[in-house]
């Protein structure tokens, strides 16, 4: 099964691209790690428990309010995660610290996660599954996936999408959250395939269909059946890409070093 690796800034397009993947006539399953990264830090989680032991003291208003609170449960009031986001999104070396921090909570459940909705989909005979990860390069998950699709948008139409997107942050805040992603052109240095979503949806979608059509034609149905029924053939194929991918990686790391 192909793992295709779909990553881009805030507010470039990801969301849309997912839903022409999960679409006819590609109909591909999707794993949304922001939809994950909600679920894992919802009241009673281990995630959520460690998120108030590193944050609740020193961030006003980190807790919804008990009668106003969006997704009410019994074990707790559920986080504010639009304080959350100013708390840790921005340039300092607070923001840094606290970003790094949360990210060591939250990345080790979404990655537990997304495992488990791949195993699902590989016993059910799918030829390909998409992971939606924003942070797909940033968290080095990029090296399990056959492919790495960058969604790339030029700078001011990404401010402009987001904070049309997101109206309650000022100019200012969607600025500090772009800046404190990695920079587009180093994920442009790590991806292996780049749509541009500056134009038209139909032009997103024509782009999306020669990008599977050229990937299924590497993929026939018999293949998906050997690696779904043949265990030993699929250990040796997810090994051998793994350590292409982790040696492509480390590559590509120093590249960007020498860069900087």
């Amino acid at each position: 099964m192909l793992l295709i690796g779909l990553t881009g800034g805030i507010a470039t397009g990801k969301s849309t691209v997912s839903n022409i993947f999960s679409s006819p006539p590609h109909s591909l399953p999707v794993i949304d790690a922001d939809s994950l990264a909600h679920t894992v830090i919802l009241p009673g989680t281990p995630a959520y428990r460690k998120i108030l032991k590193n944050f609740l003291s020193t961030t006003p208003g980190l807790l919804h309010d008990p009668e106003t609170d969006p997704n009410p449960s019994p074990l707790g009031p559920s986080i504010n995660r639009k304080v959350l986001g100013r708390r840790v999104f921005g340039t300092s070396d607070s923001n840094k610290r606290d970003i790094k921090i949360l990210n060591g909570i939250v990345h080790p459940a979404v990655r537990w996660a997304i495992f488990r909705g791949i195993v699902y989909y590989w016993l059910r005979g799918y030829w390909a599954v998409v992971l939606d990860i924003p942070l797909l390069f940033e968290s080095r998950l990029d090296v399990y996936c056959g492919v790495s699709l960058l969604v790339g948008l030029e700078p001011e139409l990404q401010l402009e999408r987001l904070l049309k997107r997101d109206s309650f942050l000022t100019r200012e805040d969607g600025k500090n959250r772009i800046a404190s992603q990695m920079p587009l052109d180093k994920k442009i240095g790590f991806a292996d395939v780049v749509i541009w979503n500056n134009d038209s949806k139909e032009e997103l979608e024509r782009e999306i269909g020669m990008f599977v059509e050229r990937y299924r034609r590497r993929r026939p149905w018999i293949w998906t059946f050997i690696m779904q029924t043949f265990w030993p053939a699929t250990g040796v194929v997810i090994a051998w890409r793994l350590v292409g991918n982790f040696l492509k990686r480390r590559r590509l790391d120093a590249k960007a070093a020498k860069q900087q």
